[in-house]
């Protein structure tokens, strides 16, 4: 024997619970700010203290870190410094706006243009010329595993919230 049960969603409170966080979920301004900073948060500690990326591998260190200790990317502060958010109604741009943050996310080579090479000083004060340069990748923007989780506990709160509360 074949059974069927139907349900019908015609409580008027239900309804209007589930009408008021349709609509409520259209401008998610407050959520995206919240995840803006933790993912700001997260990219400025990569920065400044753990030079490890978002999966958890850590980064090639600098001749600079190398030479005179301190964390790679962080030798004047101002990459850290520099990483913001844009939260919007569905969702969060984090990065920075220098020239060279690309550089540092993705990793390049650079090569001269010129025979002449590329000449500059390194952080110990010695001069080099040379014909090209790779700059490792160390990824500082991303989403971390304890990110995610963070993200999703604000996530639940910010609708448990929204919705009233526990029920």
């Amino acid at each position: 024997m074949a059974v069927t049960l139907t349900f019908d969603l015609d409580d008027l409170r239900v309804i209007s619970a589930v009408d008021y966080a349709a609509a409520a979920s259209q401008d998610l301004y407050p959520l995206m700010d919240a995840i803006g900073r933790i993912l700001v948060n997260g990219a400025v500690e990569r920065i400044t203290a753990t030079n490890i990326d978002p999966d958890g591998v850590p980064w090639p260190p600098s001749f600079r870190a190398e030479v005179f200790g301190g964390p790679t990317l962080h030798a004047s502060g101002r990459l850290a410094r520099s990483i913001t958010s844009a939260p919007e109604a569905r969702r969060v741009s984090v990065g920075s706006n220098l020239v060279y943050a690309g550089v540092h996310q993705e990793g390049a080579t650079i090569r001269a243009k010129t025979a002449k090479g590329l000449h500059f000083m390194l952080a110990d004060g010695a001069e080099v010329t040379v014909g090209e340069v790779t700059i490792p990748r160390r990824a500082y923007l991303g989403v971390s595993a304890g990110e995610v989780e963070d993200i999703g506990d604000i996530t639940a709160e910010y609708f448990t919230e929204l919705l009233g509360g526990p029920h």
